[in-house]
Protein backbone atom coordinates (compact mmCIF):
# COMPACT_ATOMS: atom_id res chain seq x y z
CA UNK A 1 0.00 0.00 0.00
CA UNK A 2 1.13 3.74 -0.90
CA UNK A 3 1.74 5.99 2.31
CA UNK A 4 1.93 9.43 2.56
CA UNK A 5 3.89 10.56 5.63
CA UNK A 6 2.54 10.67 8.59
CA UNK A 7 2.20 14.31 10.04
CA UNK A 8 0.85 13.95 13.63
CA UNK A 9 0.74 18.25 13.14
CA UNK A 10 -2.29 17.61 11.08
CA UNK A 11 -4.59 16.93 14.10
CA UNK A 12 -6.48 19.96 15.13
CA UNK A 13 -6.33 20.96 18.70
CA UNK A 14 -8.74 18.39 21.10
CA UNK A 15 -11.20 19.73 23.39
CA UNK A 16 -12.71 16.91 25.26
CA UNK A 17 -16.12 16.97 26.09
CA UNK A 18 -17.41 16.11 30.19
CA UNK A 19 -19.96 13.01 30.25
CA UNK A 20 -19.01 11.42 26.99
CA UNK A 21 -16.53 8.25 26.68
CA UNK A 22 -13.09 9.78 25.98
CA UNK A 23 -12.43 6.88 23.11
CA UNK A 24 -15.73 7.54 21.32
CA UNK A 25 -15.10 11.62 21.34
CA UNK A 26 -11.47 10.72 19.80
CA UNK A 27 -13.12 8.27 17.23
CA UNK A 28 -15.54 11.26 16.08
CA UNK A 29 -12.72 13.64 15.64
CA UNK A 30 -10.51 11.15 13.89
CA UNK A 31 -13.34 10.73 11.37
CA UNK A 32 -13.97 13.87 10.80
CA UNK A 33 -10.54 14.35 9.39
CA UNK A 34 -10.99 11.44 7.18
CA UNK A 35 -14.14 12.71 5.58
CA UNK A 36 -13.28 16.48 5.29
CA UNK A 37 -10.69 14.65 3.32
CA UNK A 38 -7.84 15.69 4.78
CA UNK A 39 -5.78 12.58 4.73
CA UNK A 40 -6.16 10.73 1.65
CA UNK A 41 -6.51 6.97 1.16
CA UNK A 42 -3.57 5.18 2.22
CA UNK A 43 -2.29 7.75 4.39
CA UNK A 44 -0.32 6.72 7.75
CA UNK A 45 -2.25 7.76 10.99
CA UNK A 46 0.08 8.48 13.46
CA UNK A 47 1.52 5.75 16.10
CA UNK A 48 -0.38 5.04 18.69
CA UNK A 49 2.66 6.99 20.91
CA UNK A 50 2.12 9.98 19.35
CA UNK A 51 -2.08 10.20 19.25
CA UNK A 52 -1.88 9.49 23.36
CA UNK A 53 0.32 12.58 23.62
CA UNK A 54 -1.85 14.59 21.42
CA UNK A 55 -5.42 13.46 23.14
CA UNK A 56 -3.70 13.44 26.44
CA UNK A 57 -5.01 9.52 27.37
CA UNK A 58 -4.15 6.32 27.62
CA UNK A 59 -2.86 3.47 24.58
CA UNK A 60 -5.93 1.92 25.21
CA UNK A 61 -8.51 4.80 24.73
CA UNK A 62 -6.75 5.18 21.30
CA UNK A 63 -6.50 1.75 20.31
CA UNK A 64 -10.41 1.49 21.06
CA UNK A 65 -10.87 4.66 18.98
CA UNK A 66 -8.97 3.46 16.11
CA UNK A 67 -10.97 -0.40 16.77
CA UNK A 68 -14.00 1.35 15.82
CA UNK A 69 -13.00 3.15 12.64
CA UNK A 70 -11.34 0.05 11.45
CA UNK A 71 -15.01 -1.82 12.14
CA UNK A 72 -16.66 0.88 10.45
CA UNK A 73 -13.90 0.36 7.57
CA UNK A 74 -12.46 3.74 7.36
CA UNK A 75 -8.66 2.54 8.17
CA UNK A 76 -7.07 -0.40 7.99
CA UNK A 77 -4.78 -2.48 10.50
CA UNK A 78 -1.55 -3.94 9.09
CA UNK A 79 0.36 -5.49 12.04
CA UNK A 80 3.94 -4.16 12.47
CA UNK A 81 3.45 -1.31 9.56
CA UNK A 82 0.66 0.61 11.06
CA UNK A 83 -2.75 1.88 10.49
CA UNK A 84 -3.86 3.13 6.83
CA UNK A 85 -6.71 4.84 5.77
CA UNK A 86 -8.93 3.02 3.49
CA UNK A 87 -10.06 3.54 -0.08
CA UNK A 88 -12.84 5.23 -0.94
CA UNK A 89 -15.92 3.44 -0.74
CA UNK A 90 -17.85 3.39 -4.06
CA UNK A 91 -20.58 5.68 -4.67
CA UNK A 92 -23.86 5.27 -6.89
CA UNK A 93 -26.17 7.95 -6.96
CA UNK A 94 -29.78 8.25 -7.02
CA UNK A 95 -31.42 11.47 -8.17
CA UNK A 96 -34.65 12.71 -7.13
CA UNK A 97 -36.35 14.63 -4.02
CA UNK A 98 -35.60 14.04 -0.78
CA UNK A 99 -39.17 12.09 -0.54
CA UNK A 100 -38.01 9.33 -3.20
CA UNK A 101 -34.87 8.25 -1.06
CA UNK A 102 -36.10 7.64 2.81
CA UNK A 103 -36.31 6.18 5.93
CA UNK A 104 -39.12 3.49 6.02
CA UNK A 105 -40.08 2.83 9.91
CA UNK A 106 -42.03 4.50 12.99
CA UNK A 107 -41.80 7.87 13.04
CA UNK A 108 -39.33 9.76 15.52
CA UNK A 109 -40.95 11.43 18.38
CA UNK A 110 -40.67 15.42 18.49
CA UNK A 111 -37.41 16.79 19.71
CA UNK A 112 -35.21 13.93 22.05
CA UNK A 113 -33.27 13.59 25.19
CA UNK A 114 -30.60 16.41 24.78
CA UNK A 115 -26.50 15.00 25.56
CA UNK A 116 -25.37 18.37 24.67
CA UNK A 117 -25.63 21.61 23.08
CA UNK A 118 -22.71 24.07 23.21
CA UNK A 119 -20.85 26.66 21.48
CA UNK A 120 -17.52 26.05 19.90
CA UNK A 121 -14.86 27.30 17.69
CA UNK A 122 -15.42 25.33 14.20
CA UNK A 123 -11.78 23.14 13.88
CA UNK A 124 -10.61 22.93 10.29
CA UNK A 125 -12.50 19.45 9.63
CA UNK A 126 -16.46 21.20 10.48
CA UNK A 127 -15.65 24.21 9.08
CA UNK A 128 -15.01 21.99 5.24
CA UNK A 129 -18.29 20.45 6.33
CA UNK A 130 -20.30 23.84 7.08
CA UNK A 131 -18.22 26.11 4.61
CA UNK A 132 -17.46 28.50 7.21
CA UNK A 133 -13.65 29.79 7.97
CA UNK A 134 -11.93 27.48 10.89
CA UNK A 135 -12.37 29.75 14.39
CA UNK A 136 -15.99 30.90 13.17
CA UNK A 137 -18.86 30.30 16.04
CA UNK A 138 -21.20 26.84 16.00
CA UNK A 139 -23.50 24.83 17.61
CA UNK A 140 -22.60 21.38 17.83
CA UNK A 141 -25.80 19.32 19.59
CA UNK A 142 -26.15 15.96 20.77
CA UNK A 143 -29.66 14.41 20.90
CA UNK A 144 -31.21 10.82 21.52
CA UNK A 145 -34.14 10.45 19.04
CA UNK A 146 -37.01 8.35 20.19
CA UNK A 147 -39.97 6.73 18.62
CA UNK A 148 -43.11 6.06 21.04
CA UNK A 149 -40.69 6.46 23.64
CA UNK A 150 -37.92 3.98 22.39
CA UNK A 151 -34.80 5.55 21.68
CA UNK A 152 -33.80 4.33 18.12
CA UNK A 153 -31.36 6.86 16.76
CA UNK A 154 -28.17 8.99 18.07
CA UNK A 155 -27.73 12.39 16.16
CA UNK A 156 -25.13 14.89 16.11
CA UNK A 157 -25.05 17.95 14.27
CA UNK A 158 -23.34 20.80 13.96
CA UNK A 159 -24.87 24.28 12.77
CA UNK A 160 -23.62 27.95 11.78
CA UNK A 161 -23.59 30.22 15.10
CA UNK A 162 -24.93 33.14 12.92
CA UNK A 163 -28.30 30.76 12.04
CA UNK A 164 -29.83 30.15 15.38
CA UNK A 165 -27.57 32.87 17.78
CA UNK A 166 -29.43 31.44 21.21
CA UNK A 167 -30.38 27.70 19.93
CA UNK A 168 -29.31 26.18 23.27
CA UNK A 169 -32.44 28.41 24.78
CA UNK A 170 -35.05 26.43 22.34
CA UNK A 171 -37.26 23.57 23.56
CA UNK A 172 -34.89 20.86 21.67
CA UNK A 173 -35.96 18.05 23.82
CA UNK A 174 -39.98 18.63 22.44
CA UNK A 175 -39.46 20.59 18.89
CA UNK A 176 -37.84 18.71 16.11
CA UNK A 177 -35.00 20.60 14.50
CA UNK A 178 -36.26 21.39 10.86
CA UNK A 179 -39.63 23.48 13.18
CA UNK A 180 -37.24 25.56 15.06
CA UNK A 181 -34.87 26.67 12.39
CA UNK A 182 -38.18 27.72 10.33
CA UNK A 183 -40.85 28.83 13.33
CA UNK A 184 -37.68 30.46 15.33
CA UNK A 185 -35.32 31.97 12.82
CA UNK A 186 -37.02 32.02 9.49
CA UNK A 187 -34.30 29.50 8.03
CA UNK A 188 -36.08 27.28 5.14
CA UNK A 189 -34.33 24.17 3.95
CA UNK A 190 -34.29 23.32 0.50
CA UNK A 191 -32.23 20.50 0.14
CA UNK A 192 -30.19 18.31 1.38
CA UNK A 193 -27.19 15.16 0.32
CA UNK A 194 -27.16 12.33 2.37
CA UNK A 195 -24.70 9.60 2.71
CA UNK A 196 -25.71 6.17 3.86
CA UNK A 197 -22.90 3.50 4.87
CA UNK A 198 -23.91 0.57 7.43
CA UNK A 199 -22.03 0.18 10.63
CA UNK A 200 -22.01 -1.34 14.10
CA UNK A 201 -23.04 -0.06 17.40
CA UNK A 202 -19.79 0.69 19.97
CA UNK A 203 -19.86 0.84 23.27
CA UNK A 204 -21.42 4.45 23.85
CA UNK A 205 -24.13 4.30 21.13
CA UNK A 206 -25.15 0.98 22.17
CA UNK A 207 -25.52 2.02 25.70
CA UNK A 208 -27.76 5.45 24.79
CA UNK A 209 -29.62 3.09 21.96
CA UNK A 210 -30.17 0.40 24.45
CA UNK A 211 -28.72 -1.92 21.70
CA UNK A 212 -25.76 -5.03 22.00
CA UNK A 213 -21.93 -3.98 20.97
CA UNK A 214 -21.91 -4.03 17.59
CA UNK A 215 -25.19 -4.62 16.78
CA UNK A 216 -26.06 -3.37 13.13
CA UNK A 217 -26.93 0.13 12.71
CA UNK A 218 -27.38 2.89 9.66
CA UNK A 219 -25.00 5.94 9.52
CA UNK A 220 -26.35 8.64 7.71
CA UNK A 221 -24.40 11.62 6.66
CA UNK A 222 -26.49 14.75 5.88
CA UNK A 223 -25.17 17.88 4.65
CA UNK A 224 -28.29 20.08 4.69
CA UNK A 225 -28.48 23.39 2.60
CA UNK A 226 -31.11 26.50 2.99
CA UNK A 227 -33.03 27.38 -0.13
CA UNK A 228 -30.78 30.19 -0.78
CA UNK A 229 -27.74 27.19 -0.67
CA UNK A 230 -26.15 28.10 2.72
CA UNK A 231 -25.13 25.23 5.06
CA UNK A 232 -27.58 25.37 7.69
CA UNK A 233 -26.68 21.83 9.33
CA UNK A 234 -24.08 19.51 9.04
CA UNK A 235 -25.40 15.95 10.51
CA UNK A 236 -24.44 12.73 11.29
CA UNK A 237 -27.44 10.01 12.41
CA UNK A 238 -26.96 6.58 13.53
CA UNK A 239 -30.57 4.59 13.53
CA UNK A 240 -31.12 1.15 14.95
CA UNK A 241 -31.14 -1.61 11.99
CA UNK A 242 -33.48 -3.51 13.57
CA UNK A 243 -35.96 -0.93 13.36
CA UNK A 244 -35.72 0.84 10.03
CA UNK A 245 -34.84 0.34 6.51
CA UNK A 246 -34.32 2.35 3.69
CA UNK A 247 -36.79 2.59 0.83
CA UNK A 248 -35.85 3.67 -2.90
CA UNK A 249 -38.73 5.03 -5.01
CA UNK A 250 -37.29 4.76 -8.88
CA UNK A 251 -39.61 7.19 -11.52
Amino acid sequence: MNTQKTIASGLDRFVPRPAIALHHQIKEDLFLHLRAGRWAPGFELPPEEELCLHYGVSRGTVRRAITDLATDGYVERHRGRGTFVSRAKLESGVEGSYHRFRVVGPPLDPGGRVLFCRRMDAVADVAVMLKVEVGAPLWNLERIRFTRGEPVSLQTSFLPFALCPDLAAQDLANKHLIDVLREVYGVHLGSAVEYLDPTGANGYVAKHLSVKLRAPLFQIERTTYTVTGVVAEYRRALLRGDKYRYRIDLR
